[in-house]
C-alpha cells in the first residue's frame, strides 16, 4: 500500500508552482548549423536537455546566467533579461574535445533507426552512489540490475530485454570490454569507473556495428572524459549503511602549452555487505594523457583496479531465505554431524585488470577524419577456497597407505587462477556530408587465456606441495571484423540507413580442466551481419523508423566444456525486427518502440550455476522476444518533472525439449525464457526545491521471473516494487568551483525481495537484497 501511495505523492507535487517566468531556446552548432540534441542549460535552480530537435525551455529569472554546454563544444554563457523569451543559441565546437572516431564509428546517430538511450556526465553523476555501473543504468528502459552482496556494491550484473550480462556487447572508447572467452562483463573489476566516464549510449536490440562479441540483447558504449582546457581538481567523499565507504580523488593539468594534458583519478570503495561476509574492498585508477595538435588529437590512456571481495555468488537457499536471507554459506566449515561450525577468513575473488589503450585520431578535411586504436587489456587473479572432503583422483594425488587404513580425501585450501592476456588493434574512416555519413572500419583482436588451479594447504598433501597445479589448460581466441555503414537523407521526409559487418571467430582451447577432465575444443566460424533502416519525419517534433538486424555469435568457453555429447554447441542466430515512434512538445518528449526478435539455436541460461557461481547456458532451438517500450519525460510544472518508462514483452521458447535423465526427452511445447519479465516499470519524478536541490522519487517495478525454461511455477524469482529517494544540490563558493552534495535512502519501504536466483535439480537459490540503507557523500571541486 505505501508503495502505491507514493505514485499518488508524484501527482499531488504537481500543484507546487514557483513564480519564474518560462525561457526558450534552440541550440545550433555554429559551423554547420545542425541541431544539438542532449546539450546542457543551467540556471541557478534548474537544469535541462535539448530534445531531439535541439530545443528546451527552463525557467529563469530577469537578470540570471545561463549556461550552456555539450559533448565538443566550447561551454558558452547567456545573460537572460524581462523581454527575452526565446532565443537561438550556437556553440563552437571544440578541437580539444574531438570525440575518438572509434566511438562516433560505434554510436547510433540520431537518425539511425534503433531503440537507444543516451546519458551525459551529468546524467551519470546524478545517479552515481558508489554503487556500480548496472544501478546508474537500472532506471533506462528494459533494465534489471542485480547485486550478490545485496547492496549494489561488490560483484552485480544486468539484463536488457531479459538477456544476462554475457549477451550485451561493452565497449569503452570503442575497444571491448565482454570477457573474450566467457562473454561477461565483471564491472567488479572496474570500480568507480563513472567518475571517468563523460558519456554513453545503450543500444537496445542488436544495434550497429560494433567490436567484439554481437549483441544479443543490447550494447553499452561508454567514452571518458574529453580532454579538458582548463585545470581542475575534485574530491568526492562518502558513507553508508553497511561501513560503505566511497573516497575518489581527481584532477587535471588543462592544456599546457596549447598541446598537453594529463587527467588522473585514484578510487576507492568498501563495504561490508548486507549478506554475510559479503565484503568488497575495491580500488582503482585512470591516467589519460592527451596530445593535440591542429586537427590532430592523440589519447593515451591506462586504467584499472583491484578488487578483493568475499564469495556470495552462490547466494542464498530457499529455506534460508524465508528465515534468515541474509545467510551465505560460502567459505563454511562444516563438522562431522553436517552442522556448521566456521568459516574460511580467505573465501574470496581477488583480481586485477589493467587497461592500456592509445587512440589517434585526425580531421582530414572538412568531410573526412579517421582514427587509429590499439589496446592491451591485462588481467590476473583467482578464487580461493576451503574445500573439504576432496578426492586425491580429483587432484592426481596418489593414495595414502598405513597399516590399517588408505587415505585418499583431504581437506584443503586451494585457488582457482584466472592469467589472461586480450589485445588487439581498430582503424576507421568516416566521411561527412549534407545528407550523408559513410563509415567503414576494420578490427582484429586476440585472446591468450590461462586458467589453472594451485594447492595452498592440505590436511593430506600425498605427493602434492603448496603451488603446485592439479590442473591446467590455455584457450587462444582470435576474431576480426570489417564493416561498413551509411546514413543517407534522402529528402526533408525520408533517411536510409545501411550496416554491413563481417566478423570471423577462431578459437580453440586445450589442457586438463578440475577434477582432472582433458578438455580439447576447437571452432571456426565466420558471420554475416547485415542491418538495415528507414526513417520518415512526420513533423518538426516526431519521426518514426524501422529497422531490421541480423547477428551472430559464438559460443562460451562453459558452453563448450557443458556440451552434451562432445559436439561443439552450435552458433545463436538472432533476426531482429525494431519500429518506432519518437517525438516531443515544448513540455513533453515520448517514445514508443516496438521489438520482435526471432533466435534461432539461442543460448539460455538452463538455471543451473558452475562451481564458481557463472551461469550454464544451452542452445534451445528456436525462441523469441517481443515487446513494446514505451519512454516519456513530461514536465507538469516549472518545479516538477515526472520522467518514466514501462516495457512489457513476451518471451518464449518455441517446442522447448526437457531431458529427463541422460537419454530421455520431452518436448513441452511453448514455454517462458528464463530470466525474462514480461513488466518492468520505472518512474522518476524530480522536484526541483529551493536553495538548488533536486528530490528523486525513484518507484521501480518488476514483475515474476522464471529461473528455468520449463515454465514450472515452483521455481519463481517473485515479482517486486521497490522505491529509492535521491536528494542532491551544488553550489559554488569563493574558492571553490562548486560544492556538490546527495544523499540516497534505497528501498525506503524495506521490500523483502530477490534481484536474481537459480534452480537446479529441485534446488532453488536467492540473491536477496537489502532493506532500506542509506549513502551521504560530499564532492568538492576546484
Amino acid at each position: 500500500m505505501k508503495q502505491f501511495s507514493m505514485l499518488g505523492i508524484l501527482f499531488l507535487l504537481s500543484t507546487v508552482v514557483y513564480g519564474q517566468a518560462s525561457f526558450r531556446g534552440k541550440v545550433l552548432d555554429d559551423q554547420s548549423g545542425e541541431k544539438i540534441t542532449f546539450a546542457v542549460i543551467k540556471s541557478t535552480s534548474e537544469r535541462v536537455m535539448t530534445n531531439n530537435l535541439g530545443q528546451f525551455e527552463i525557467t529563469v529569472n530577469p537578470g540570471e546566467t545561463l549556461t550552456i554546454s555539450a559533448i565538443g563544444y566550447e561551454e558558452q554563457s547567456v545573460t537572460t533579461s524581462s523581454n527575452m523569451r526565446e532565443i537561438v543559441i550556437r556553440l563552437i565546437p571544440a578541437v580539444e574535445k574531438l570525440g575518438t572516431i572509434e566511438v562516433l564509428a560505434l554510436r547510433a546517430g540520431e537518425e539511425t533507426p534503433i531503440a537507444k538511450t543516451n546519458l551525459d556526465e551529468k546524467d551519470i553523476e546524478s545517479q552515481d552512489f558508489a554503487k556500480d555501473m548496472p544501478y546508474i543504468l537500472e532506471n533506462t528502459p528494459s533494465v534489471v540490475s542485480t547485486s550478490d552482496g545485496g547492496t549494489g556494491v561488490g560483484y552485480t550484473g544486468l539484463r536488457i530485454r531479459g538477456s544476462d550480462q554475457s549477451r550485451i556487447n561493452v565497449t569503452i572508447n570503442g575497444v571491448p570490454v565482454n570477457d573474450a572467452e566467457s562473454q561477461g562483463v565483471f564491472w567488479v573489476n572496474t570500480p568507480d569507473l563513472a567518475s571517468s566516464v563523460s558519456q554513453l549510449q545503450i543500444q537496445r536490440g542488436v544495434g550497429t556495428s560494433t567490436n567484439g562479441g554481437g549483441a544479443f540483447g543490447g550494447s553499452i558504449n561508454m567514452e571518458t572524459k574529453s580532454l579538458s582546457k582548463e585545470a581542475y581538481g575534485s574530491l568526492n567523499v562518502g558513507g553508508g549503511s553497511f561501513n560503505t565507504q566511497r573516497y575518489t580523488l581527481a584532477f587535471g593539468t588543462g592544456l599546457i602549452n596549447g598541446h598537453w594534458t594529463l587527467d588522473a583519478r585514484a578510487s576507492r570503495i568498501k563495504s561490508d555487505g548486507w549478506v554475510e561476509r559479503a565484503s568488497s574492498d575495491l580500488k582503482s585508477y585512470y591516467l589519460a594523457l592527451g596530445y593535440i595538435q591542429g586537427n590532430t588529437t592523440v589519447k593515451a590512456l591506462v586504467f584499472g583496479g583491484r578488487e578483493r571481495t568475499y564469495q556470495a555468488w552462490y547466494g542464498t537457499d530457499s529455506a534460508n531465505y524465508a528465515v534468515n536471507p541474509r545467510f551465505n554459506y560460502a567459505g563454511a566449515i562444516y563438522d562431522d554431524n553436517g552442522d556448521i561450525v566456521d568459516y574460511y577468513d580467505d573465501q574470496v575473488d581477488n583480481y586485477g585488470q589493467d587497461y592500456y589503450q592509445l587512440h589517434v585520431n585526425h580531421k582530414f578535411n572538412d568531410n573526412w577524419s579517421g582514427g587509429v586504436s590499439g589496446f592491451y587489456t591485462r588481467g590476473k587473479g583467482y578464487y580461493e577456497e576451503y574445500q573439504q572432503g576432496q578426492a586425491f583422483a580429483d587432484y592426481g594425488m596418489n593414495p595414502i597407505y598405513t597399516a590399517t587404513d588408505t587415505i585418499n580425501t583431504t581437506d584443503l585450501t586451494r585457488r582457482l587462477w584466472l592469467d589472461n592476456h586480450y589485445y588487439g588493434a581498430m582503424a576507421n574512416l568516416r566521411g561527412e556530408w549534407e545528407n550523408l555519413t559513410l563509415t567503414i572500419g576494420a578490427a582484429w583482436n586476440q585472446y591468450d587465456g590461462d586458467h589453472y588451479g594451485t594447492f595452498l594447504w592440505a590436511e593430506y598433501a600425498s605427493n602434492r606441495k603448496p603451488g603446485d597445479r592439479f590442473y591446467d589448460n590455455n584457450s587462444i581466441k582470435t576474431a576480426w571484423n570489417v564493416y561498413g555503414k551509411a546514413e543517407y537523407r534522402i529528402n526533408n521526409k525520408w533517411g536510409a540507413y545501411l550496416d554491413l559487418q563481417v566478423r570471423g571467430v577462431d578459437y580453440s582451447g586445450a589442457g586438463l580442466e578440475e577434477e582432472q577432465t582433458p578438455i580439447s575444443f576447437s571452432d571456426n566460424l565466420t558471420f554475416f551481419n547485415p542491418k538495415a533502416g528507414v526513417t520518415y519525419t512526420v513533423n518538426d517534433h516526431s519521426r518514426l523508423y524501422l529497422s531490421y538486424a541480423m547477428a551472430n555469435r559464438e559460443p562460451n568457453r562453459k558452453d563448450y566444456l557443458f556440451a552434451p555429447n562432445n559436439e561443439n554447441p552450435r552458433p545463436e542466430q538472432l533476426q531482429d525486427i525494431e519500429v518506432g515512434y519518437e517525438g516531443g512538445t515544448e513540455l513533453v518528449q515520448w517514445s514508443i518502440n516496438g521489438y520482435y526478435m526471432h533466435y534461432t539455436d539461442q543460448l539460455v541460461l538452463t538455471g543451473a550455476l558452475d562451481n564458481v557461481g557463472t551461469p550454464i547456458r544451452k542452445n534451445v532451438g528456436t525462441s523469441y522476444r517481443q515487446g513494446i517500450e514505451v519512454s516519456s519525460k513530461w514536465k507538469i510544472n516549472e518545479p516538477l518533472t515526472i520522467s518514466q518508462n514501462f516495457t512489457f514483452s513476451n518471451n518464449r521458447n518455441v517446442n522447448y525439449i526437457q531431458s529427463i535423465g541422460d537419454t530421455t526427452t520431452q518436448n513441452l511445447g511453448s514455454t517462458p525464457i528464463s530470466y525474462s519479465p514480461q513488466i518492468i516499470a520505472n518512474i522518476t519524478a524530480t522536484l526541483h526545491l529551493p536553495l538548488n536541490l533536486d528530490l528523486d522519487i525513484i518507484p521501480r517495478y518488476v514483475s515474476k521471473q522464471y529461473l528455468t525454461n520449463e515454465g514450472d511455477e515452483r521455481y519463481v524469482l517473485p515479482e517486486y516494487f521497490i522505491t529509492d529517494l535521491r536528494l542532491s544540490g551544488s553550489w559554488s563558493f569563493d574558492g571553490v568551483s562548486r560544492l556538490r552534495a546527495y544523499a540516497m535512502a534505497s528501498n525506503v519501504f524495506s521490500e523483502e525481495y530477490a534481484s536474481n536466483g537459480y534452480a537446479s535439480g529441485g534446488y532453488m537459490g536467492f540473491y536477496p537484497q537489502a532493506p532500506i540503507n542509506y549513502m551521504f557523500g560530499i564532492e568538492l571541486s576546484f
